[in-house]
């Protein structure tokens, strides 16, 4: 069993702290975890070129092409974002984009966790993840859980309630798939 997390998150906070306990959970039920955060990596724009269309590969020379087979490779994937402007992050969205080359087949059917963090919380945080959600259907993947928070800053690590349902999650997650 592989979980694989996508921290769309330009900073280290509630986000991240959120998925790293998930992936916690995930790993006291026995799979591997990893944690990619997008911040620290080199993902350059899609620029329309449409060259993926034909080749079902992007001539982008980037860290997309590490990230890729991760996500092929993970039996669960994680997406993480922070509301931004009732919407994805850009990092995230700039993520989503990369997948042209993709999306049609080499995820299909693959299972995927939601995650989405706010100061707003409550009805702000529905727009981010609709996106995410759209996302999903346009690469058919199956959503199997979505998990939202209401946090300033960094503050989600002083709710420990929420802290535990991240944790619990991850070991659902990881004991059934």
């Amino acid at each position: 069993m592989k979980v694989l997390a996508i921290c769309g998150s330009s900073r280290r906070g509630n986000t991240e702290a959120m998925l790293k306990r998930i992936l916690d959970g995930s790993k006291e039920a026995g799979a591997q975890i990893e944690l990619v955060l997008l911040r620290e990596k080199n993902i350059l724009m899609c620029d329309g070129c449409l060259c993926c269309e034909k080749t079902k590969s992007c001539r982008l020379s980037d860290d997309m092409r590490i990230i890729y087979p991760k996500l092929a490779n993970a039996d669960v994937i994680i997406l993480g974002s922070p509301n931004y402007f009732d919407n994805v992050s850009g990092l995230m969205k700039n993520f989503f984009d990369r997948f042209c080359p993709h999306w049609e087949q080499a995820f299909k059917g693959k299972k995927v966790v939601l995650l989405v963090v706010g100061a707003e919380g409550g009805a702000s945080l529905k727009n981010p993840e609709k996106a995410m959600v759209r996302f999903c259907e346009i690469c058919s993947m199956k959503i199997i859980r979505r998990i939202r928070a209401k946090a300033h800053a960094v503050e989600i690590y002083k709710n420990e309630k929420k802290m535990r349902e991240c944790f619990s999650l991850g070991k659902k997650i990881a004991s059934e798939s």
